[in-house]
């Protein structure tokens, strides 16, 4: 892993289920369960699951129905291996799911986008 990279956020693009069940396999995936608000907390990180406002408006990722918001607070590399769990549970359960961030090299698929070209 290179030092300088940006570690600290991660969008997760995510097709299928309804917010319910995304957010339990989000928690599910990091190994604890959401808080209020659709919210997952683990450690220095949160993931918010979102209803897409762009949803419809593109054919390929971006207009897919769910974002998954995640953020870490601090300068280690520990989302890497969270988006990473995120992404191979959705994959796992026959969900769409692509990641856009700075370290989508670092990801399982490259962040999934090669798995939907």
């Amino acid at each position: 892993m290179t030092g300088g990279k940006d570690y600290g956020d991660c969008q997760i693009y995510l097709r299928g289920g309804n917010r319910p069940s995304v957010t339990a396999l989000v928690g599910a995936a990091l190994g604890t369960q959401a808080d209020d608000h659709y919210t997952v907390r683990s450690g220095r990180m949160v993931f918010e699951i979102r209803h897409n406002p762009d949803f419809g408006l593109a054919d390929d990722f971006i207009g897919w129905p769910f974002t998954i918001e995640a953020e870490s607070y601090g300068t280690s590399p520990v989302l890497v291996e969270a988006v990473s769990r995120v992404l191979r549970a959705a994959w796992d359960r026959g969900f769409d799911a692509v990641a856009a961030c700075a370290f989508e090299d670092e990801l399982p698929d490259l962040g999934g986008l090669p798995r939907y070209r």
